[in-house]
């Protein structure tokens, strides 16, 4: 991987003819061409994993501060511009974070992988100094004085915080991410279409490489759906695994936080470090999330964890019929979506996998069963128990006062929806109706909590008589619909798994990325989809292992960058050029007679070409640079040769 190197540097290796061997970061090149893999370009930064990101700065090709500063640059170029509108804010000290990780890296003190790698975090996140406003006008002063848990987590591993991501405000939708703040997220492979909600901006910000890797929320599908809309791997973890402490709540008995990421292993390495017991978030201290995690997620990657793996599949969710809010409902998958399933499973089967149906065993009545009672609306209780945690730093001490201060913006379409069932809303914390009734050990739950414990085990009896791995279901009958006609937005199968499966019992699950689709009269964009998979409570595990098999099978098939964000342009890559035209021009003429005429008439073709590539475009660039320095060290090579 080509890596950027210092101004000086540069012209100090033209200048020196590229005599010098580089083995070492403190060595120099031997050749130009040597010299021009060594440049960190723009172009490098598109997509780049973490563990490549780690290992340029590992070797000193950048800084921390630099990889910053490219992130930073590709937001304030595209974000606003484009109308992508994923990210609400910068962090101002993302810069300073970053120069003082550098300086731990000179001492030779790194925290691990993460160590100086730029993370965008969802606003309904606490961040120290800045704003958790879940998106909200109405909270866009109340500034947290400490992290939340996983953002501290992140921390302590090194990471860089870079920005606060958009979202659907307080997190409530699934569909789209909106909220008064930051304004509409758009899908960034369509600006017509929406990204899904509720994580929408950190999945956005992820695909268009504003940052390296994401955190988003998850309560009844906001990371997996815009991880899905964005082509994308995402995971909402086993409840207890990740803690929710310092997280606006919408409903803290579903909530969980959880990685959006490009690819498999950097989800899987986000997941082991935002994973771990906090005890103000005693859905962890129960579920021992500590040793719920073990030795972690990346360990156990492999290419050839599928083969014999069993995966079972609902068919019901490809094709369903029931009963929604009174109606009868017929839905089947789109032809595009059931050919991009059909790929996916395929790809699922190369790598080793059986597939199994589950659907008789695990039928829509036994699920509706084992699912009913359980969902209740908790947002008011949790909402002001956060408030109430603020102290001072709450403008409003409840969502009544939210509600009539007139500045909560989208909150008020659906505040009738994630209240408790009377609609009152109470004047204090005291008064407000606590919806956690049931005492369970020493931990207060749901009144139905018992229902959310049988129905894991009952899941995982399923799954263990018909020796079966994981699950996957399609939750999508459509790619993803107009932005600003929300009856076309509703292509999630009415089944509502995502909602049942993990949000109401608590199992892990992921989205996993199966490509893109065809275009029709509809949809005249190919857009991303990705498949739902879940797992067992606790076997979080699992699901990293099938994601990491999976993409090691399909490999590029399935990752494609966004037209609409292309590397910026880049200077140093610009003055690599320039100076090797300059010195491909000054090859002593003397001297062409001990090279062959062939050679010369290349390297000086090559640099005709070179002296007219459009500057703005990094990729004409690189591909100049490439051939004059290929030519150009020919030239070279025979000169030495025949001295």
């Amino acid at each position: 991987m080509k890596r950027l190197l210092s101004m000086i540097l540069i012209i100090l290796m033209i200048c020196m003819a590229f005599s010098a061997c580089r083995t070492t970061a403190n060595e120099e090149p031997e050749t130009a061409s040597e010299a021009l893999e060594e440049l960190f370009t723009t172009i490098d930064l598109m997509d780049a994993t973490i563990s490549d990101l780690q290992e340029e700065m590992e070797a000193g090709h950048i800084t921390s501060e630099k990889l910053t500063q490219m992130y930073i640059d590709r937001i304030n170029t595209y974000d606003a511009k484009l109308k992508l509108n994923s990210v609400i804010d910068i962090n101002p000290d993302a810069l300073r974070d970053a120069r003082a990780l550098d300086r731990e890296r000179e001492e030779g003190n790194t925290r691990g992988p993460l160590h100086g790698i730029p993370i965008v975090v969802k606003a309904n996140c606490d961040i120290a100094g800045m704003a958790t406003s879940a998106g909200a006008n109405a909270l866009a002063d109340m500034i947290a004085t400490e992290d939340s848990f996983v953002v501290k987590q992140l921390r302590d591993a090194g990471a860089v915080i870079l920005a606060q991501a958009n979202l659907s405000e307080f997190a409530y939708s699934s569909i789209t991410s909106r909220s008064t703040l930051g304004g509409y997220v758009h899908n960034a492979y369509d600006t017509t279409k929406t990204p899904g909600g509720s994580s929408g901006g950190t999945a956005v910000a992820v695909t268009c490489s504003f940052a390296a890797a994401g955190v988003g929320t998850d309560t009844g599908g906001s990371i997996r759906n815009p991880s899905s809309l964005s082509n994308l791997y995402g995971v909402r973890p086993s409840k207890g695994l990740t803690s929710t402490g310092g997280v606006f709540p919408l409903a803290a008995y579903r909530d969980t936080t959880g990685p959006i990421a490009r690819t498999a292993e950097d989800m899987a390495l986000m997941l082991e470090i935002m994973a771990g017991t906090d005890q103000a978030d005693d859905y962890t201290v129960e579920a021992d999330a500590d040793a719920m995690m073990s030795d972690g997620y990346t360990v156990s990657l492999s290419a050839d964890a599928l083969k014999g793996m069993r995966i079972g599949f609902l068919e019901s969710s490809f094709r369903f019929s029931g009963e929604v809010h009174g109606e009868s409902v017929n839905e089947v998958a789109d032809d595009k979506v059931s050919e991009m399933v059909s790929k996916a499973v395929g790809n699922l089967k190369k790598a080793g996998a059986v597939t199994v149906d589950l659907s008789p065993y695990l039928n829509n009545a036994e699920i509706k069963k084992l699912s009913k009672g359980i969902k209740i609306e908790t947002f008011e209780y949790d909402a002001n128990q956060f408030l109430r945690r603020k102290g001072d730093a709450a403008p409003y001490k409840t969502v009544k006062e939210l509600q009539a201060s007139g500045n909560d913006g989208v909150m008020h379409m659906n505040l009738d929806r994630i209240l408790s069932d009377d609609g009152e809303l109470a004047d204090s914390l005291e008064t407000t109706k606590n919806p956690y009734t049931k005492t369970f050990g020493s931990y207060q739950r749901i009144p139905n909590y018992q229902k959310v414990l049988d129905a894991r085990k009952k899941i995982a009896a399923i799954m263990k008589e018909h020796d079966i791995d994981a699950i996957m279901y399609l939750n999508n009958f459509d790619v993803a619909g107009d932005e600003d006609d929300p009856k076309n937005n509703n292509h999630y199968n009415d089944a509502g798994y995502d909602i049942i499966f993990s949000a109401l019992f608590g199992l892990p699950e992921i989205s996993l990325p199966m490509g893109f689709s065809y275009t029709d009269s509809t949809h005249r964009r190919e857009l991303p989809l990705g498949l739902s998979i879940f797992a067992a409570y606790g076997d979080d595990e699992t699901l990293m292992q099938i994601a990491y098999s999976y993409e090691q099978q399909v490999k590029e098939i399935i990752r494609r960058t966004p037209d609409m964000t292309p590397a910026l342009k880049d200077e140093g890559l610009n003055d690599f050029l320039e100076d090797l035209i300059e010195k491909a021009s000054s090859v002593d003429h003397a001297k062409y007679e001990k090279a062959s005429e062939g050679k010369i008439q290349r390297m000086q073709s090559a640099c005709e070409k070179a002296k007219t590539v459009d500057t703005d475009n990094p990729y004409a660039v690189y591909d100049a640079a490439k051939k004059l320095a290929e030519a150009y060290d020919k030239v070279i090579e025979e000169i030495g040769s025949k001295r």
